[in-house]
């Protein structure tokens, strides 16, 4: 029925009814070129606004990735230096007792009798320095063993000036600081 509804508006022509058929059977609209390239102008608007974004986007990470970097680099170096500065706070007082065992030295080298009192000095000047750190000694000879506190090496019977559990003498002394055990004390316990 088509073909003869062609035929009539047409005509006898059959060359005519077969183009108008071919322009039907296409798709074809009735689209300019001119309507076509605006579309086409718009996806492409689109796409290198989206290609824009992920430029910046791109940008973007780049530099978070980089402050990320920095930050690193900074909190190493400050880890660093707050290590070292910890470690010259440490050792000051420690130089304080290299100088004065340098003089017990020297004035023990003149009088041999002169040298235990300097000595003596100069461990008490550490011990000073000890606790200006915060550093207290643990374990005195006659303290109640603590195995928190104490490590004992070995143990001796118990005599008439010691009582069991106590501390017999003390081979190193333990140290402590703000209830934080940093060496323990090596004794010997009465049993």
């Amino acid at each position: 029925m088509r073909d003869e509804t062609i035929q009539n508006v047409v005509g006898d022509d059959p060359t005519t009814a077969d183009t108008e058929i071919d322009e039907t059977e296409t798709g074809q609209t009735d689209e300019t070129p001119l309507e076509a390239m605006s579309e086409t102008e718009v996806l492409r608007e689109e796409l290198e606004q989206v290609q824009s974004e992920a430029a910046d986007f791109k940008n973007r990470f780049l530099r978070a990735r980089a402050d990320l970097e920095n930050y690193r680099r900074r909190a190493a170096q400050d880890t660093l230096r707050a290590r070292e500065s910890g470690l010259d706070s440490a050792i000051l007082p420690l130089l304080a007792v290299y100088d004065d065992l340098g003089r017990a030295l020297t004035v023990g080298s003149d009088d041999p009798a002169q040298l235990i009192p300097g000595i003596q000095a100069v461990r008490e000047s550490l011990k000073r320095n000890l606790g200006a750190l915060g550093l207290e000694e643990v374990g005195a000879k006659g303290d109640a063993f603590d195995p928190d506190l104490h490590e004992a090496l070995t143990t001796v019977p118990a005599q008439a000036e010691g009582a069991p559990d106590t501390i017999a003498e003390v081979m190193q002394t333990g140290f402590v600081k703000a209830e934080r055990l940093v060496r323990p004390a090596r004794v010997v316990v009465f049993q």
